[in-house]
């Protein structure tokens, strides 16, 4: 029974720990204006181009609105999208799957904190 209480509790700590970590990251990436690409062949033949909407909510970015950039992937997002994909406890990126990194200045102090 004490063994069942236990790993109840760490793995609730584990879901924290992702959430958190999450909060963190969305904290620390700016937001970026979406600017719609002019039209192409490639655009208009669906090759290469990125998508128009928000594939969590699938709803039209609409031109300046502030978006969240995933880092590493560079995928594109609504920001509260994006926070409630992570409060869910998803730690990837919704389209490519990759995980979450956070942007490197902030991995180089973490790590030359622990050394």
């Amino acid at each position: 029974m004490a063994f069942l209480l236990i790993s109840e509790v760490l793995a609730a700590l584990k879901r924290w720990r992702s959430k958190l970590a999450g909060e963190r990251l969305l904290d620390s990436v700016p937001d970026v204006p979406y600017h719609p690409l002019p039209d192409s062949d490639a655009a208009a033949a669906g090759e290469g181009s990125p998508p128009s909407c928000c594939v969590i909510c699938i709803e039209e970015y609409e031109r300046g609105e502030r978006c969240f950039v995933m880092p590493g992937c560079a995928h594109m997002f609504h920001r509260e999208c994006m926070r409630k994909w992570l409060r869910q406890g998803n730690p990837t990126c919704p389209i490519s799957r990759a995980k979450l990194v956070a942007p490197a200045e902030e991995r180089v102090s973490t790590a030359e904190d622990m050394v």
